[in-house]
């Protein structure tokens, strides 16, 4: 039989691995939760930015329909270049979504493998708690 001291050393070093497997644990799921945040955030401020393009676009629409057809030929030709400036400028900004879309798709395999990973890590959580709540 094991002398008291030896099995309370055992039960601190399993108790102490289990507590810095824990941590290990939230520390993988707080950076794969942090990361997908960040991903959200910089998709949502591109969709804000074409928003405030489109919304551009329909004043300088409305702007060029409030002048008469004989109206100031200068002002419309500047509405027209300002017109075409932005929606260009809005399809440059669709065209680097589409990319960035394209690339997540290739990268989709590889988000599902953290997910996995990420369920791994929770499930290392629950194994650590199991053997806490075995000691107690």
């Amino acid at each position: 039989m094991n002398p008291p001291i030896l099995d309370f050393a055992s039960f601190m070093l399993t108790y102490k691995e289990n507590l810095k497997n824990l941590a290990d644990s939230i520390k993988d799921v707080e950076s794969q939760v942090d990361d997908n945040l960040q991903q959200a955030l910089l998709k949502s401020s591109s969709l804000i930015k074409l928003n405030k393009d489109i919304k551009e676009i329909g004043l300088i629409n409305e702007a060029l329909a409030d002048i008469p057809e004989d109206g100031n030929h200068l002002a419309k030709k500047k509405l027209l270049t300002s017109l075409r400036r932005k929606i260009f400028e809005s399809q440059f900004l669709l065209i680097d979504e589409i990319k960035k879309s394209m690339l997540k798709a290739a990268e989709a395999m590889t988000d599902a493998g953290n997910g996995i990973t990420l369920m791994s890590n929770f499930n290392r959580m629950i194994k650590a708690v199991d053997k806490f709540e075995e000691k107690v």
